[in-house]
C-alpha cells in the first residue's frame, strides 16, 4: 500500500475513502454520491432513531410528572391533565412518527429486495472491497490493486465511476471480499 500512496501523489490516484475525505481536492456531489460508503441494509435511519430518542426523553418526563407531587394547588382540570399527561402524549406522537418513518424505510428496502447485500456478512464483504478500492481522478475510474483484498487476488480492471456501486457489489459477490490477512497495512 505504501507504493500506491507514493504513486498517488504523482498521478492523482488515491484510495476511495481518502478521496472522499480530501478537503484540498473535493469531489463534485454526484461523484461523492457514487463513491459513498455503501449503506448497511437493515439499519434504522438516523431520522427514526432521533424520533425514538426524543419519544423516550418525553416518556421519562411524563413518567416523572405522574409521581405524587404538589402541583401548586391549582384546581384547573385542564392544567392538571396537561401537566400529568402532556409529556406522555408528546412521547406517543413522536413514537408514532418514528415508527412511520422506520416502516416507510423498511417498505422501500423491501421494494429493492433483489439488491445485494442482504445480510450483515455480505455487507462486510462489500465494505472490505470498497475500503480497498482506488480512484484515479484524471481518468475518472476506480480499480482494485493486485492483492488488495487477498494475497492471491489479481488486480481488477478499471471501471468508470458511474458503474462503481454495481462493480463493487459484483466483486464482493464473486468472493473478492472474502476476509483474508491484511495486505500492506
Amino acid at each position: 500500500m505504501v507504493a500506491y500512496a507514493a504513486l498517488g501523489a504523482a498521478d492523482g490516484t488515491a484510495a476511495v475513502q481518502d478521496a472522499l475525505l480530501d478537503s484540498d481536492r473535493p469531489l463534485d456531489p454526484p461523484t461523492r454520491e457514487l463513491l459513498a460508503v455503501p449503506p448497511e441494509r437493515g439499519a434504522t435511519t438516523g431520522v427514526a432513531v432521533t424520533f425514538f430518542v426524543l419519544a423516550g426523553f418525553f416518556g421519562l418526563l411524563g413518567l416523572r410528572a405522574l409521581l405524587p407531587r404538589d402541583d401548586g394547588g391549582s384546581s384547573e382540570t385542564a392544567y392538571r391533565v396537561g401537566y400529568h399527561y402532556g409529556a406522555l402524549l408528546v412521547a406517543a406522537v413522536l413514537l408514532g412518527i418514528g415508527l412511520t418513518v422506520h416502516s416507510d424505510h423498511r417498505s422501500r428496502r423491501r421494494d429493492t429486495a433483489d439488491q445485494w447485500p442482504h445480510d450483515h456478512g455480505q455487507w462486510q464483504k462489500l465494505q472490505r472491497v470498497w475500503r480497498e478500492t482506488w480512484l484515479c481522478r484524471h481518468c475518472r475510474v476506480a480499480f482494485l490493486p493486485a492483492a488488495a483484498v487477498r494475497p492471491e487476488a489479481a488486480a481488477a480492471s478499471c471501471v468508470p465511476i458511474t458503474q462503481f456501486p454495481q462493480w463493487t457489489a459484483a466483486l464482493a459477490r464473486q468472493g473478492a471480499g472474502r476476509p483474508g490477512p491484511p495486505v500492506g497495512r
